[in-house]
């Protein structure tokens, strides 16, 4: 499940983005700012509205750290825990 939500988070960098790259190109700690993928302020809003989009649940305001953007693994830490909470439990 880990390795499905890192590939559609991938997937939607590279939409929301608009990067020239496979996704599969994008290593899971690649940086999404500074030297890794060149992302700024701005981007992480276009990241925000992809993941919304891909994942069907917004991102609360609370919620918006610089920490959440260090990688591909803390963006799919996040959406693993967004998502579990939304899961019904038995």
């Amino acid at each position: 499940m880990r390795d499905d939500i890192a590939q559609r988070v991938k997937q939607a960098l590279v939409q929301g983005l608009q990067l020239k790259i496979n996704p599969e190109d994008i290593a899971d700690d690649e940086s999404l700012f500074g030297e890794g993928l060149d992302a700024d302020s701005i981007a992480a809003l276009e990241i925000v509205f992809a993941l919304e989009e891909e994942f069907g649940f917004e991102v609360e305001d609370e919620e918006l750290r610089i920490d959440l953007f260090d990688s591909v693994r803390t963006l799919t830490s996040y959406i693993e825990k967004r998502l579990a909470l939304q899961s019904p439990t038995l």
